[in-house]
């Protein structure tokens, strides 16, 4: 039962700014956010979606209990199909205290088995019959910008992962805070996405990991994360650059070895 413990997701969501204009946060609340990447078996897809119900009341009563922050779960849009690494990411979002109790123990609230129906409580037993954990990987939020709405109406969240050359996150996190969180932020004002946020990744860590830091682009639905916006929100945030300067800019401290999109599919406040 112990690998049960690891089973969390993006995106996702547990703050709010104040107001309607986009908020840009510099020194985030420290909480440590694990995500894990779950390949749902062949022919298993609803099975697992109903596992996960289950698992959901069990992340509800560890809230409860002080032991978690927040959970959610989002579906892999792209890259998908049968060869696609994962189908589906957890989120469990942990204060620092929370994060170390979660490696001692067992992650089953007390008589979790009264929180669930007798189906219910089959299918947590049987979660290894319905889908394989790939990973888990560790984040914290270094900033952010959202909007006021941005954890009841995001839907869409667009993982960016980046290498950086001989580890120099500092460069690279430069370049996000002083040329695109701008841009972010004064897209976020314009309505045509709800947030941004730049993580570093905690676990694991070493010079074989394909990447160190990601960013994440939130939207409404996918008709808002298809709209082009490069440009314009470029001009207008820094009218002396070009596009092509940016860009430039930001590849010389990083590549982005990879991106998603992810669609939220529940989290622990929807009904």
């Amino acid at each position: 039962m112990k690998t049960f413990r690891f089973l969390f997701f993006i995106v996702m969501f547990y703050l709010t700014a104040p107001n309607v204009n986009a908020q840009a946060v510099t020194a985030e609340p420290l909480r440590y956010t694990q995500y894990s990447y779950m390949k749902v078996k062949p022919g298993k897809w609803a099975d697992y979606l109903k596992c996960e119900k289950a698992w959901k009341k069990i992340h509800l009563g560890n809230k409860s209990a002080g032991k978690l922050e927040d959970w959610s779960i989002a579906e892999v849009l792209s890259p998908s199909g049968a060869n696609a690494e994962y189908d589906f990411v957890t989120r469990n979002t942990y204060t620092v205290d929370q994060y170390a109790a979660s490696f001692t123990g067992s992650y089953f609230p007390e008589n979790w088995q009264s929180l669930l129906t007798i189906d219910e409580i089959d299918l947590v037993l049987r979660t290894e019959e319905f889908r394989t954990l790939v990973k888990n990987e560790t984040w914290t939020i270094t900033h952010s910008i959202w909007s006021a709405d941005a954890t009841s109406t995001a839907k869409v969240f667009v993982f960016n992962f980046f290498s950086v050359p001989n580890g120099n996150t500092d460069a690279h996190t430069k370049v996000e805070v002083d040329l695109w969180k701008p841009i972010h932020d004064y897209r976020v004002k314009a309505g045509t996405m709800k947030g941004w946020l730049l993580l570093d990744m905690v676990m694991p860590f070493g010079a074989s990991q394909p990447y160190s830091q990601a960013s994440i682009d939130a939207y409404a639905d996918m008709k808002q994360f298809l709209q082009p916006w490069s440009n314009d929100s470029i001009k207008k945030v820094h009218p002396d650059k070009t596009a092509a300067a940016i860009f430039k800019q930001t590849s010389d401290v990083c590549t982005i070895v990879k991106g998603e999109v992810r669609m939220l599919v529940d989290r622990l406040e929807w009904k």
